[in-house]
């Protein structure tokens, strides 16, 4: 399993796929569908996704704990945002990977790419055609 390049060039697939699990979490209301589509790109195991904060958490809008693979969303409001969704997938990819510390700034980052993947292609499909 390789984890995501930050800085690669992102092919038309990447971005149909990055477009799709924006839409899944945020259109389609899907979030297990996404993350079902995620961890089989990425090929790794699936985390499971609860509501509510594990002990000890109060203000985060969502956490992975890595000890029992979970990912929890805070509320129902942002079970349906796909930057919450995205950020703590990312967690769950690192530390299958092997690699679990000081990654806040890269699983940012990482979510940020699938947000704004989604916003140019939502910006190009709003565009008129110059076909006559």
């Amino acid at each position: 399993m390789s984890l995501p390049a930050s800085k690669s060039t992102t092919t038309s697939a990447d971005t149909s796929f990055q477009q799709n699990i924006v839409q899944l979490i945020a259109i389609a209301r899907r979030p297990e569908d996404a993350l079902d589509l995620l961890c089989e790109h990425y090929r790794v195991e699936r985390p499971r996704l609860r509501m509510g904060l594990p002990s000890g958490e109060k203000n985060a809008l969502g956490c992975y704990v890595h000890r029992d693979k979970t990912i929890y969303i805070s509320s129902q409001e942002y079970l349906y945002d796909p930057y919450v969704i995205i950020h703590e997938f990312y967690h769950h990819l690192r530390h299958v990977g092997g690699k679990h510390r000081g990654t806040e700034k890269h699983a940012r980052d990482f979510a940020l790419a699938f947000l704004r993947t989604s916003q140019l292609g939502s910006v190009s499909e709003d565009r008129p055609s110059n076909k006559n």
